[in-house]
């Protein structure tokens, strides 16, 4: 039988990993995104350190179940944290997008039609689009990165008859003068919405404003199968308008949510794969799905469909997603 003596020899195993997992959580749980706290810091080294001290000082299983104790209020605190729909939102995040449907025709309220200027400014729009399932015809995997290997970020257009396009985007919901963190990402910070929004605002967005390099990749996917995945994108968009949920950085993020819905209309099980949590990696992971183009590699697309190159030529009109694909 291990004695108390013992035990305290091996509890460090026990009570490191589970300290820096509460420093870090009083550090970023329910703070405000990209605003670091030293206060909040200070507080989370403290209680990690008793957390580690308490064994060596009660020298007993005592100070081992005051640890655990310690622990469980912590992850109390975290849990009573909760999701909310109703805050000071920035006005690109003010709506959340949500759809009724009549058949085959899915309409989306609150469509994002914002235009920007290059210093981030805009005027707000917004409008109602119907959609015919039966006119769906290409859906295409947008790609772009931030300059740091792997850090990206994932959306899927839709294109319908007529030149139709709709964007649909996981992204975190932004309050009023609020950053993106990748660390708060995982502690309670943000919570998770779907942005449908017109290729001219979501596309442009990242092209003439954010001048990130950007891919328009055609998915390799008939007319039913990019349905089914229309209207799984559309039915989490729509319960979030409902009922909110937390972003995570690590399983609950632009990418997992892509992954998801890829595992749940093809009813498979994706093992797990650094290309999803970092998705400026992801189009090696879609070239394996055998979703790039046919008879097509990842560097091959990589240089066929950029559009970021020649994107700030091109008026953001009516014509805007016509044009830039032609451009390629």
């Amino acid at each position: 039988m291990m004695t108390p003596k013992s035990l305290l020899r091996f509890s460090p195993l026990l009570t490191v990993p589970l300290a820096i997992a509460v420093a870090l959580t009083i550090t970023y749980t329910g703070g405000f995104g990209g605003a670091f706290s030293v206060p909040r810091l200070l507080l989370g080294v403290l209680v990690a350190g008793l957390l580690v001290a308490l064994p060596f000082v009660l020298k007993s299983w005592r100070g081992i179940a005051l640890s655990l104790a310690l622990c469980l209020v912590v992850g109390g605190w975290w849990a009573s944290h909760q999701p909310s729909n109703d805050r000071q939102w920035s006005e690109p995040a003010s709506r959340t997008a949500h759809a009724t449907s009549d058949g085959n025709l899915v309409t989306i309220h609150d469509v994002r039609n914002f235009r920007y200027d290059e210093d981030g400014t805009w005027e707000a729009d917004w409008y109602d689009a119907t959609y015919d399932l039966n006119e769906i015809e290409q859906s295409y995997f947008m790609l772009t990165t931030f300059g740091f290997t792997g850090v990206a970020h994932v959306m899927v257009s839709f294109r319908f008859a007529g030149d139709q396009y709709v964007v649909l985007s996981v992204e975190i919901r932004r309050e009023e003068g609020e950053e993106y963190d990748p660390i708060g990402g995982v502690f309670r910070q943000y919570e998770i919405f779907y942005t449908a929004a017109d290729e001219r605002d979501a596309l442009a967005l990242r092209t003439h404003v954010h001048k990130d390099p950007t891919w328009i990749i055609p998915v390799n996917a008939g007319p039913e199968k990019t349905g089914e995945f229309f209207l799984d994108m559309v039915k989490a968009m729509t319960d979030l308008h409902h009922e909110p949920q937390w972003y995570n950085t690590i399983t609950n993020s632009c990418s997992t949510s892509l992954a998801k819905h890829y595992e749940h209309i093809n009813d498979v099980r994706l093992p797990p794969d650094y290309r999803i949590l970092l998705p400026g990696f992801s189009d090696e992971l879609i070239a394996e799905l055998d979703l790039l183009p046919p008879e097509m590699t990842v560097a091959e697309a990589r240089e066929q469909f950029q559009v970021s190159d020649v994107a700030t030529t091109i008026a953001v009109d009516e014509n805007f997603s016509r044009a830039i694909r032609s451009s390629r």
